[in-house]
């Protein structure tokens, strides 16, 4: 008997430390954001780069299209790469927290949870005087522990509204249009530029960078806008859900 009711503490507490902070974030979406504002603006955003291969072409692509994207990068990945970080900042994109390793953080204790988001903020601001605004976490996962520490700091905890599956190698013309018929205000697409982490196929970004300009193009085309995440912090005085 004693037994069970230790079981059952252990799974009780596994569930509201590491199952309900996702439920609250990635189904019932609160304490997050998930989209913008009700307005024909898009915010495309790239997770776990930099790659010394992708991120150069992925820019190169940004650059010739004039368009701002925003790159949840991870720490370690930056720390090796400095010069695409430095790139994307003078080439005016957002470079936000994906997280100090590719960890995945339901399972990890509060310390190593808040490292991970808070630890890897103070290498990107250490090495690039970047003041960061946003976390995406790795697998857009979070626990407990930094739910909670995110939402009493300054820091804004996102997800999205599109995601297509570009980790996985997929012909080009299905993330376009798999991207292109979820359009709608506000819509927060991630899509990735590396292809080394866990989970993820070898030459994927390959996929996802002849991708690009068609989906910048279709979405323009459609009456869209692209602005970085940041653009939303500068929006005084409209209610943003779920911050």
């Amino acid at each position: 008997m004693i037994g069970w009711l230790i079981l059952g503490l252990i799974l009780l507490f596994l569930f509201l430390y590491s199952v309900m902070p996702n439920l609250m974030t990635r189904v019932w979406k609160i304490g997050c954001i998930y989209r913008g504002f009700a307005e024909p603006v898009v915010y495309l955003t790239f997770d776990d780069g930099p790659h010394p291969e992708y991120t150069p072409q992925l820019l190169d692509i940004l650059r010739e299209k004039h368009v701002r994207a925003t790159f949840f990068v991870i720490a370690e990945a930056a720390d090796r790469y400095p010069d695409i970080i430095r790139r994307m900042v003078s080439e005016g994109h957002d470079v936000e927290v994906h997280g100090d390793r590719h960890w995945f953080v339901p399972l990890l204790p509060p310390s190593l949870a808040n490292r991970q988001w808070r630890g890897a903020s103070q290498k990107l601001q250490r090495k690039f005087s970047l003041q960061t605004s946003f976390y995406r976490p790795t697998w857009g996962l979070c626990n407990l522990a930094s739910f909670v520490s995110i939402r009493k700091s300054h820091h804004k905890l996102v997800t999205w509204s599109i995601m297509v599956g570009d980790w996985r190698k997929t012909p080009a013309q299905t993330l376009v249009e798999r991207v292109v018929s979820r359009l709608h205000k506000g819509a927060i697409i991630v899509l990735h530029d590396n292809d080394i982490t866990f989970g993820a196929e070898l030459g994927a970004p390959v996929s996802v960078l002849e991708a690009i300009p068609k989906i910048i193009e279709q979405t323009e085309d459609k009456g869209y806008q692209f602005r970085p995440m940041r653009s939303l912090l500068k929006e005084e005085g409209k209610p943003l859900s779920l911050l």
